[in-house]
Protein backbone atom coordinates (compact mmCIF):
# COMPACT_ATOMS: atom_id res chain seq x y z
CA UNK A 1 0.00 0.00 0.00
CA UNK A 2 1.09 3.39 -0.52
CA UNK A 3 1.58 6.66 1.32
CA UNK A 4 -1.68 7.57 -0.56
CA UNK A 5 -3.88 5.03 0.30
CA UNK A 6 -5.32 4.10 3.72
CA UNK A 7 -7.57 1.44 4.40
CA UNK A 8 -11.33 2.61 5.15
CA UNK A 9 -15.37 1.69 5.72
CA UNK A 10 -18.22 3.16 3.63
CA UNK A 11 -20.91 4.69 5.56
CA UNK A 12 -23.54 3.78 7.39
CA UNK A 13 -25.58 1.14 5.57
CA UNK A 14 -23.55 1.17 2.84
CA UNK A 15 -21.40 -1.81 3.54
CA UNK A 16 -17.81 -2.13 3.97
CA UNK A 17 -15.72 -1.12 0.90
CA UNK A 18 -12.21 -3.51 1.34
CA UNK A 19 -11.43 -3.15 -2.70
CA UNK A 20 -11.05 -1.02 -5.50
CA UNK A 21 -14.23 -0.46 -7.63
CA UNK A 22 -14.56 1.16 -10.94
CA UNK A 23 -17.25 2.60 -12.04
CA UNK A 24 -18.21 4.63 -15.52
CA UNK A 25 -19.82 8.50 -14.16
CA UNK A 26 -20.72 9.49 -17.90
CA UNK A 27 -23.68 8.42 -19.97
CA UNK A 28 -23.01 4.71 -21.34
CA UNK A 29 -22.95 4.90 -24.80
CA UNK A 30 -20.84 7.11 -27.46
CA UNK A 31 -19.56 10.32 -26.54
CA UNK A 32 -16.53 12.70 -26.89
CA UNK A 33 -15.28 12.12 -23.44
CA UNK A 34 -15.48 9.43 -20.80
CA UNK A 35 -14.82 10.16 -17.35
CA UNK A 36 -14.04 6.71 -15.38
CA UNK A 37 -13.34 6.74 -11.35
CA UNK A 38 -11.55 4.04 -9.37
CA UNK A 39 -12.37 4.31 -5.41
CA UNK A 40 -11.98 2.58 -2.43
CA UNK A 41 -8.99 0.82 -0.32
CA UNK A 42 -6.10 0.35 -3.11
CA UNK A 43 -8.00 2.64 -5.77
CA UNK A 44 -4.09 4.37 -6.22
CA UNK A 45 -2.31 1.43 -6.42
CA UNK A 46 -4.56 -0.29 -9.10
CA UNK A 47 -4.91 2.97 -11.56
CA UNK A 48 -0.75 3.20 -11.09
CA UNK A 49 0.10 -0.60 -12.28
CA UNK A 50 -2.45 0.42 -15.88
CA UNK A 51 -1.34 4.12 -16.21
CA UNK A 52 1.99 4.32 -18.81
CA UNK A 53 2.63 8.31 -18.23
CA UNK A 54 4.29 10.09 -21.21
CA UNK A 55 6.70 11.19 -19.35
CA UNK A 56 7.63 11.09 -15.63
CA UNK A 57 6.85 9.19 -12.41
CA UNK A 58 3.71 7.08 -11.66
CA UNK A 59 0.66 7.78 -10.59
CA UNK A 60 1.26 6.43 -7.03
CA UNK A 61 3.97 9.07 -6.62
CA UNK A 62 2.08 11.26 -7.88
CA UNK A 63 1.16 15.05 -5.98
CA UNK A 64 -2.62 14.61 -5.46
CA UNK A 65 -4.75 16.88 -7.82
CA UNK A 66 -1.99 17.28 -10.32
CA UNK A 67 -2.94 16.17 -13.78
CA UNK A 68 -1.22 13.56 -15.93
CA UNK A 69 -1.23 12.36 -19.08
CA UNK A 70 -0.57 8.85 -20.17
CA UNK A 71 -2.58 5.45 -21.83
CA UNK A 72 -4.52 2.94 -20.49
CA UNK A 73 -4.89 -0.56 -21.86
CA UNK A 74 -3.74 -3.59 -24.21
CA UNK A 75 -0.46 -2.41 -27.20
CA UNK A 76 -0.83 1.17 -27.71
CA UNK A 77 -3.86 1.53 -24.96
CA UNK A 78 -6.03 4.81 -24.84
CA UNK A 79 -4.92 7.66 -24.32
CA UNK A 80 -5.96 9.52 -20.79
CA UNK A 81 -5.58 12.06 -18.38
CA UNK A 82 -5.47 10.97 -14.89
CA UNK A 83 -5.69 12.47 -11.60
CA UNK A 84 -5.66 11.05 -8.05
CA UNK A 85 -7.98 13.24 -6.36
CA UNK A 86 -7.42 14.33 -2.64
CA UNK A 87 -10.17 12.19 -0.64
CA UNK A 88 -10.27 9.82 2.09
CA UNK A 89 -9.25 7.00 0.51
CA UNK A 90 -7.54 8.80 -2.34
CA UNK A 91 -9.60 7.98 -5.80
CA UNK A 92 -8.50 8.41 -9.26
CA UNK A 93 -10.40 9.83 -11.70
CA UNK A 94 -9.10 9.22 -15.45
CA UNK A 95 -10.64 10.79 -18.32
CA UNK A 96 -10.35 9.07 -21.88
CA UNK A 97 -12.00 8.95 -25.12
CA UNK A 98 -16.10 8.77 -25.37
CA UNK A 99 -15.95 6.21 -27.62
CA UNK A 100 -17.70 2.65 -26.55
CA UNK A 101 -14.78 0.43 -27.35
CA UNK A 102 -11.89 3.08 -25.67
CA UNK A 103 -13.85 2.96 -22.22
CA UNK A 104 -14.57 -0.68 -22.23
CA UNK A 105 -10.44 -1.33 -22.60
CA UNK A 106 -9.82 1.21 -19.99
CA UNK A 107 -11.92 -0.69 -17.41
CA UNK A 108 -10.78 -3.79 -19.02
CA UNK A 109 -7.66 -3.17 -17.88
CA UNK A 110 -8.86 -2.03 -14.02
CA UNK A 111 -10.48 -5.03 -14.04
CA UNK A 112 -7.65 -7.26 -14.58
CA UNK A 113 -5.16 -4.92 -12.14
CA UNK A 114 -7.65 -5.99 -9.50
CA UNK A 115 -10.63 -3.70 -9.45
CA UNK A 116 -14.37 -4.72 -9.28
CA UNK A 117 -16.60 -2.97 -12.10
CA UNK A 118 -19.54 -1.62 -9.91
CA UNK A 119 -22.95 0.47 -10.58
CA UNK A 120 -22.05 4.29 -10.00
CA UNK A 121 -24.31 4.23 -6.79
CA UNK A 122 -22.14 2.51 -4.63
CA UNK A 123 -19.18 5.25 -5.82
CA UNK A 124 -22.05 7.65 -4.20
CA UNK A 125 -22.59 5.24 -1.24
CA UNK A 126 -19.02 5.67 -0.11
CA UNK A 127 -18.69 9.81 -0.61
CA UNK A 128 -22.00 10.71 1.34
CA UNK A 129 -24.57 9.44 3.66
CA UNK A 130 -27.20 12.59 2.00
CA UNK A 131 -29.47 10.27 0.14
CA UNK A 132 -30.15 13.64 -1.74
CA UNK A 133 -27.03 14.39 -2.42
CA UNK A 134 -26.19 11.24 -3.58
CA UNK A 135 -29.30 11.04 -6.00
CA UNK A 136 -28.17 14.16 -7.53
CA UNK A 137 -24.51 12.66 -8.10
CA UNK A 138 -25.68 10.18 -9.87
CA UNK A 139 -28.75 11.95 -12.10
CA UNK A 140 -25.89 14.49 -12.81
CA UNK A 141 -24.03 11.80 -14.76
CA UNK A 142 -26.54 11.28 -16.80
CA UNK A 143 -28.50 15.15 -17.46
CA UNK A 144 -28.93 15.56 -21.04
CA UNK A 145 -28.30 19.23 -20.96
CA UNK A 146 -26.02 21.59 -19.21
CA UNK A 147 -29.06 23.66 -18.03
CA UNK A 148 -30.31 20.50 -16.08
CA UNK A 149 -27.29 19.74 -15.27
CA UNK A 150 -26.59 23.40 -13.01
CA UNK A 151 -30.04 22.41 -11.49
CA UNK A 152 -28.56 18.76 -10.45
CA UNK A 153 -25.30 20.26 -9.47
CA UNK A 154 -27.12 22.80 -7.36
CA UNK A 155 -29.22 19.87 -5.43
CA UNK A 156 -25.98 17.72 -5.10
CA UNK A 157 -24.28 20.86 -3.52
CA UNK A 158 -26.89 20.80 -1.12
CA UNK A 159 -29.39 23.22 -2.32
CA UNK A 160 -32.61 20.72 -1.66
CA UNK A 161 -31.46 19.35 1.61
CA UNK A 162 -30.79 22.80 2.95
CA UNK A 163 -34.47 23.72 2.48
CA UNK A 164 -35.60 20.48 4.24
CA UNK A 165 -33.14 20.84 6.99
CA UNK A 166 -34.64 24.41 7.17
CA UNK A 167 -37.79 23.14 7.17
CA UNK A 168 -37.64 20.89 10.06
CA UNK A 169 -36.25 24.83 11.67
CA UNK A 170 -39.38 26.81 10.70
CA UNK A 171 -42.08 23.70 12.45
CA UNK A 172 -40.14 24.27 15.79
CA UNK A 173 -40.19 28.20 15.60
CA UNK A 174 -43.83 28.44 14.28
CA UNK A 175 -46.02 25.28 15.40
CA UNK A 176 -49.16 26.57 13.64
CA UNK A 177 -47.53 25.19 9.88
CA UNK A 178 -48.59 28.11 7.63
CA UNK A 179 -44.85 29.32 6.77
CA UNK A 180 -43.94 25.35 6.75
CA UNK A 181 -47.09 24.79 4.29
CA UNK A 182 -46.29 27.53 2.14
CA UNK A 183 -42.66 26.29 1.60
CA UNK A 184 -43.93 23.18 1.06
CA UNK A 185 -46.52 24.26 -1.62
CA UNK A 186 -43.58 26.12 -3.19
CA UNK A 187 -41.54 22.76 -3.47
CA UNK A 188 -44.33 20.81 -4.15
CA UNK A 189 -45.08 23.17 -7.50
CA UNK A 190 -41.24 23.26 -8.57
CA UNK A 191 -41.20 18.95 -8.32
CA UNK A 192 -43.12 19.34 -12.30
CA UNK A 193 -40.19 20.81 -13.34
CA UNK A 194 -37.88 18.47 -11.47
CA UNK A 195 -39.26 15.36 -12.40
CA UNK A 196 -38.59 16.50 -15.98
CA UNK A 197 -34.55 17.14 -15.52
CA UNK A 198 -33.62 13.83 -17.06
CA UNK A 199 -36.86 12.56 -18.81
CA UNK A 200 -37.57 15.89 -20.39
CA UNK A 201 -41.17 17.47 -21.98
CA UNK A 202 -42.86 15.78 -25.06
CA UNK A 203 -43.70 18.07 -27.78
CA UNK A 204 -45.80 16.42 -30.13
CA UNK A 205 -46.56 17.89 -34.10
CA UNK A 206 -50.13 17.36 -34.95
CA UNK A 207 -52.40 18.31 -38.11
CA UNK A 208 -54.21 17.40 -41.31
CA UNK A 209 -51.59 15.40 -43.76
CA UNK A 210 -49.80 18.03 -46.31
CA UNK A 211 -49.78 20.98 -43.78
CA UNK A 212 -45.92 20.50 -43.35
CA UNK A 213 -45.69 18.85 -40.30
CA UNK A 214 -42.29 16.98 -40.77
CA UNK A 215 -40.73 19.62 -42.75
CA UNK A 216 -41.45 21.27 -39.40
CA UNK A 217 -40.38 18.56 -37.76
CA UNK A 218 -36.59 18.95 -40.14
CA UNK A 219 -36.63 22.55 -39.91
CA UNK A 220 -36.84 22.42 -35.41
CA UNK A 221 -34.34 19.59 -35.74
CA UNK A 222 -31.67 21.49 -37.97
CA UNK A 223 -31.26 17.99 -40.05
CA UNK A 224 -33.41 16.12 -42.02
CA UNK A 225 -34.96 13.33 -40.09
CA UNK A 226 -38.47 12.51 -41.55
CA UNK A 227 -39.41 12.19 -44.80
CA UNK A 228 -41.57 14.91 -47.01
CA UNK A 229 -43.50 13.99 -49.47
CA UNK A 230 -46.39 15.72 -51.23
CA UNK A 231 -48.28 12.82 -51.24
CA UNK A 232 -51.16 12.78 -48.43
CA UNK A 233 -50.48 10.17 -45.82
CA UNK A 234 -46.73 9.84 -45.93
CA UNK A 235 -45.89 9.85 -42.38
CA UNK A 236 -47.79 6.66 -40.83
CA UNK A 237 -45.90 6.39 -37.54
CA UNK A 238 -44.41 8.33 -35.02
CA UNK A 239 -41.12 9.86 -35.82
CA UNK A 240 -39.22 10.97 -32.86
CA UNK A 241 -36.07 12.81 -31.99
CA UNK A 242 -34.51 14.21 -29.00
CA UNK A 243 -33.50 18.00 -28.96
CA UNK A 244 -32.35 20.85 -26.54
CA UNK A 245 -34.76 24.08 -27.04
CA UNK A 246 -33.49 27.12 -24.84
CA UNK A 247 -31.41 24.44 -22.66
CA UNK A 248 -34.19 22.06 -21.78
CA UNK A 249 -34.43 18.63 -22.94
CA UNK A 250 -36.93 17.67 -25.54
CA UNK A 251 -38.30 15.23 -27.25
CA UNK A 252 -40.15 16.14 -30.97
CA UNK A 253 -42.71 13.70 -32.10
CA UNK A 254 -44.02 13.66 -35.70
CA UNK A 255 -47.07 12.23 -36.21
CA UNK A 256 -49.69 10.96 -39.10
CA UNK A 257 -52.09 13.43 -40.20
CA UNK A 258 -55.05 13.46 -39.29
CA UNK A 259 -58.38 12.84 -41.40
CA UNK A 260 -61.17 10.34 -42.22
CA UNK A 261 -59.43 7.16 -44.26
CA UNK A 262 -60.25 3.74 -45.63
CA UNK A 263 -56.39 2.60 -45.99
CA UNK A 264 -56.15 0.59 -42.64
CA UNK A 265 -52.58 1.35 -42.06
CA UNK A 266 -52.60 5.17 -42.59
CA UNK A 267 -56.10 4.67 -40.16
CA UNK A 268 -53.72 3.38 -37.79
CA UNK A 269 -51.34 6.07 -38.09
CA UNK A 270 -53.58 8.39 -37.27
CA UNK A 271 -55.10 6.47 -34.13
CA UNK A 272 -51.72 6.50 -32.80
CA UNK A 273 -51.09 10.38 -33.53
CA UNK A 274 -54.81 10.74 -31.33
CA UNK A 275 -52.77 8.68 -28.57
CA UNK A 276 -49.43 10.66 -28.68
CA UNK A 277 -51.23 14.38 -28.20
CA UNK A 278 -53.02 13.05 -25.52
CA UNK A 279 -49.67 12.00 -23.62
CA UNK A 280 -47.73 15.31 -24.86
CA UNK A 281 -46.72 18.20 -22.61
CA UNK A 282 -47.47 20.79 -25.61
CA UNK A 283 -48.82 20.34 -29.10
CA UNK A 284 -47.67 22.17 -32.19
CA UNK A 285 -50.72 22.02 -34.25
CA UNK A 286 -50.20 23.00 -37.58
CA UNK A 287 -51.85 24.45 -40.10
CA UNK A 288 -51.26 25.30 -43.88
CA UNK A 289 -51.85 29.68 -44.42
CA UNK A 290 -51.62 28.67 -47.90
CA UNK A 291 -55.17 27.52 -48.59
CA UNK A 292 -58.77 27.97 -46.71
CA UNK A 293 -58.82 26.65 -43.50
CA UNK A 294 -60.99 23.09 -43.25
CA UNK A 295 -63.01 21.53 -40.77
CA UNK A 296 -61.13 19.55 -39.67
CA UNK A 297 -58.42 22.23 -38.64
CA UNK A 298 -61.32 24.11 -36.15
CA UNK A 299 -61.77 20.58 -34.83
CA UNK A 300 -58.49 19.79 -34.12
CA UNK A 301 -57.75 23.55 -32.50
CA UNK A 302 -61.01 23.21 -30.49
CA UNK A 303 -59.76 19.31 -29.22
CA UNK A 304 -55.97 20.01 -28.61
CA UNK A 305 -55.16 21.15 -25.27
CA UNK A 306 -51.94 22.48 -24.33
CA UNK A 307 -51.21 23.65 -27.69
CA UNK A 308 -49.71 26.69 -29.84
CA UNK A 309 -50.52 27.02 -33.27
CA UNK A 310 -48.54 27.13 -35.99
CA UNK A 311 -48.77 29.06 -38.81
CA UNK A 312 -46.85 27.28 -41.81
CA UNK A 313 -45.96 28.23 -45.41
CA UNK A 314 -45.66 31.59 -44.60
CA UNK A 315 -43.27 31.69 -47.99
CA UNK A 316 -46.59 30.96 -50.41
CA UNK A 317 -49.73 33.82 -50.45
CA UNK A 318 -51.92 34.26 -47.45
CA UNK A 319 -55.67 32.30 -47.68
CA UNK A 320 -55.92 33.68 -44.30
CA UNK A 321 -55.05 35.72 -41.60
CA UNK A 322 -53.78 34.40 -37.67
CA UNK A 323 -56.73 35.66 -36.28
CA UNK A 324 -58.82 33.78 -38.57
CA UNK A 325 -57.94 30.46 -37.00
CA UNK A 326 -60.41 30.17 -33.89
CA UNK A 327 -57.48 29.22 -31.53
CA UNK A 328 -57.27 32.02 -29.31
CA UNK A 329 -56.34 31.90 -26.45
CA UNK A 330 -53.83 29.57 -28.00
CA UNK A 331 -50.29 31.10 -29.44
CA UNK A 332 -49.96 31.47 -32.92
CA UNK A 333 -46.44 31.68 -34.45
CA UNK A 334 -46.24 31.99 -38.42
CA UNK A 335 -43.90 30.14 -39.96
CA UNK A 336 -41.99 29.05 -43.40
CA UNK A 337 -40.82 25.40 -42.35
CA UNK A 338 -39.47 24.92 -46.26
CA UNK A 339 -37.68 28.51 -45.60
CA UNK A 340 -36.65 28.48 -42.06
CA UNK A 341 -38.46 31.97 -41.13
CA UNK A 342 -40.30 32.38 -37.85
CA UNK A 343 -38.80 28.72 -36.32
CA UNK A 344 -36.74 30.84 -33.59
CA UNK A 345 -39.53 32.57 -32.43
CA UNK A 346 -41.59 28.95 -32.52
CA UNK A 347 -38.74 27.70 -30.51
CA UNK A 348 -38.66 30.65 -28.18
CA UNK A 349 -42.52 30.15 -28.02
CA UNK A 350 -42.24 26.35 -27.16
CA UNK A 351 -39.86 26.86 -24.24
CA UNK A 352 -42.57 29.76 -22.66
CA UNK A 353 -45.17 27.16 -23.18
CA UNK A 354 -43.12 24.32 -21.12
CA UNK A 355 -41.30 26.36 -18.79
CA UNK A 356 -42.73 29.56 -17.91
CA UNK A 357 -41.37 29.71 -13.89
CA UNK A 358 -37.82 27.99 -14.33
CA UNK A 359 -35.99 27.52 -10.96
CA UNK A 360 -34.00 30.08 -9.80
CA UNK A 361 -30.09 29.50 -9.14
CA UNK A 362 -29.58 27.93 -6.32
CA UNK A 363 -33.39 27.46 -6.06
CA UNK A 364 -34.22 23.54 -3.89
CA UNK A 365 -36.04 21.42 -6.65
CA UNK A 366 -37.40 18.06 -6.04
CA UNK A 367 -36.31 16.05 -8.66
CA UNK A 368 -36.97 12.23 -7.88
CA UNK A 369 -40.58 10.57 -7.26
CA UNK A 370 -40.04 9.90 -3.77
CA UNK A 371 -39.21 13.53 -3.29
CA UNK A 372 -42.61 14.33 -3.97
CA UNK A 373 -44.53 11.58 -2.26
CA UNK A 374 -42.60 12.74 0.87
CA UNK A 375 -43.31 16.23 0.55
CA UNK A 376 -46.94 15.54 -0.02
CA UNK A 377 -47.56 13.29 3.09
CA UNK A 378 -45.65 16.04 5.17
CA UNK A 379 -47.85 18.52 3.69
CA UNK A 380 -50.52 16.07 5.26
CA UNK A 381 -49.20 15.65 7.73
CA UNK A 382 -48.97 19.54 8.75
CA UNK A 383 -52.61 20.22 8.05
CA UNK A 384 -53.78 17.27 10.30
CA UNK A 385 -51.18 18.82 13.10
CA UNK A 386 -48.84 16.48 13.27
CA UNK A 387 -46.00 17.94 13.56
CA UNK A 388 -43.69 15.26 14.82
CA UNK A 389 -44.60 13.17 12.08
CA UNK A 390 -44.30 15.85 9.29
CA UNK A 391 -40.42 16.68 10.88
CA UNK A 392 -39.38 12.84 11.05
CA UNK A 393 -40.68 12.44 7.41
CA UNK A 394 -38.68 15.07 6.06
CA UNK A 395 -35.54 14.41 7.65
CA UNK A 396 -36.06 10.74 6.40
CA UNK A 397 -36.29 11.98 3.02
CA UNK A 398 -32.54 13.64 3.60
CA UNK A 399 -31.25 10.48 4.85
CA UNK A 400 -32.89 7.95 2.45
CA UNK A 401 -34.66 6.12 4.99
Amino acid sequence: MTSNETSAAGPPGAGAVNRPFVSLLTPAGRGAIAVVRVAGPGSVRVADAVFRPHRGVGLARTARGRVRLGRVGRRLGDEVVAVVLDEHPPAVELQCHGGVAAVEMVIDALEQAGAERADPALLVETLTDDAIVAEATLDLCRAPTLATAEILLEQAAGALRRELLGLNHLIDRDPSTAPALLCLDALIGRSAFGLRLLAGWKVVIAGRPNVGKSRLLNALAGFTRAIVDPTPGTTRDVVTLSAALGGWPIELADTAGVRGTSDPIEAEGVARSRREQAEADLILLVLDRSEPLQPMDFELAASAGHSIVVANKSDLPAAWQPGDSRARPKPVVTVSAERGDGIAELCAEIVRSLVPNAPKPGDAVPFRPRHVQALEQARQYLNEGELTSAKTLLESLVRGI
